[in-house]
């Protein structure tokens, strides 16, 4: 009796042993079970629950099978156009290193208040496997050096666009403008409407609880659940009509109910309101010419190479004289610059201005890749204001373009790819 009870123990032993060694197994096998294929390039289950980790972790969100079932077509979505774009960047030659990752990790540890090294950490210590976070910062550095090679050089703002947005900008002044923060998630074809619906919400009310909105949604654009963004300011007439019903009654600092559009779901917070009354930018602007030199090889000449500099520049008496120079000394590098944004000229040329009178040629500046002096030409309040608006106009028209057409690119690339979704 003795022998055939240590049997049986043996055999439920043996039994559970196999059962769960069978478990780990079917486990990992789905782990690694392909999800989707981007053009060859699987995505494992693997891929996508280490990426729903990290959302819900850095999201602050119920760790529960109706939140990932809710998340997980958006967030495959996002998986596939990080692939595309990694691939793109891999025929175009263009590179995101590791320390490129690490200096973005430290900079959000720095936001954190975190000490260096202790985000990767504290995510493990959650259930985030190492990779997600580098995985996804690496994809958000590589859609900034797409936009900035590809996408930014096709955008062509011309004259007519500007002149267009300049009546418009003098013919409503005095009319109320918003700045406002923005959290959006896209609808997608590989998730559900309403489980967007359900994880916006779901963020809303962590905003709402945490009284948070930025930080929040900082993190949301880093884990990849949606995007945001702090809109410059926008007149009410300039505003999507669907978010401008939502936004007109709220008060500064205000959290706006879910705005339902056409193309997903935004929760918008209310930075300030106030009257727009045009923009005094006219001291913003110079007119300049300058001439350059090339730096002595050596070094210990250059107090020599400055007075001879200063004997030929010191009686110039405008800029029409300075462009006859620049024909004739220095390394013809030197010219009219015209109107120009002091912001978008060197802080050595901007110093140099202050102390300068109408054509009133600089003392030699000293700088790294060579010597300067320049001299300011004219100064036109009112063609100095016009030129500040307009340049603002074209800022403002080139970051729309570019929001456009990084969509574009995006469907282009979806429309292009062979894409297998297997979930």
């Amino acid at each position: 009796m003795l022998i055939k009870l240590i049997l049986l123990i043996i055999c439920i032993f043996n039994f559970c042993i196999k059962s769960s060694i069978s478990q780990d197994i079917d486990g990992a096998n789905n782990l690694l079970s392909i999800v989707a294929i981007v053009n060859d390039e699987p995505i494992t289950m693997m891929d996508l629950d280490a990426r729903l980790r990290l959302i819900i972790i850095t999201s602050n969100l119920p760790n529960t099978l109706e939140t990932r079932e809710n998340l997980s077509g958006q967030v495959l979505q996002s998986l596939i156009n990080e692939r595309l774009q990694n691939q793109e960047a891999k025929k175009l030659g263009i590179r995101v290193t590791d320390l490129e990752v690490q200096n973005n990790i430290r900079f959000i540890e720095k936001q954190n208040n975190l000490e260096e090294n202790k985000l990767i950490e504290t995510l493990f210590n959650n259930g985030v496997p190492k990779s997600a976070l580098p995985n996804r910062l690496k994809s958000n550095l590589i859609m900034q050096k797409l936009l900035q090679n590809i996408i930014k050089p096709k955008i062509i703002i011309n004259n007519n666009e500007i002149n267009n947005e300049y009546k418009n900008l003098l013919a409503n002044n005095g009319k109320m403008e918003y700045q406002f923060s923005e959290i959006s998630f896209n609808f997608s074809r590989l998730s559900k409407k309403e489980d967007t619906i359900l994880i916006a919400k779901q963020i809303r009310k962590k905003i709402l609880e945490e009284d948070n909105f930025d930080s929040i949604g900082e993190r949301i654009y880093e884990n990849g659940t949606g995007t945001y963004k702090k809109n410059d300011w926008k007149l009410a007439n300039k505003i999507n009509k669907d978010i401008y019903s939502k936004i007109n009654n709220l008060d500064k600092n205000e959290i706006s109910d879910l705005i339902i559009t056409n193309t997903g779901a935004s929760i918008i917070k209310i930075d300030n309101i106030r009257e727009f009354k045009i923009p005094e930018l006219a001291h913003t602007v110079t007119d300049i010419a300058f001439i350059s030199f090339d730096l002595p090889i050596n070094r210990t000449k250059t107090d020599m190479v400055v007075k001879d500099i200063k004997n030929i520049t010191e009686n110039i008496d405008n800029c029409d004289e300075m462009t006859e120079i620049i024909k004739i000394h220095g390394n013809k590098k030197g010219k009219y610059l015209g109107h120009i944004l002091l912001n978008n000229l060197p802080n050595y040329f901007v110093e140099e201005l202050k102390s300068l009178n109408i054509n009133q040629p600089s003392k030699p500046i000293i700088s790294d890749d060579g010597i300067y002096v320049t001299m300011i030409c004219n100064y036109n309040e009112e063609i100095n204001q016009e030129f500040a608006l307009k340049e603002m106009i074209r800022n403002s028209l080139r970051q729309r373009s570019t929001e456009t057409l990084k969509e574009r690119y995006l469907l282009d690339l979806n429309r292009k790819a062979l894409i297998d979704v297997r979930i």
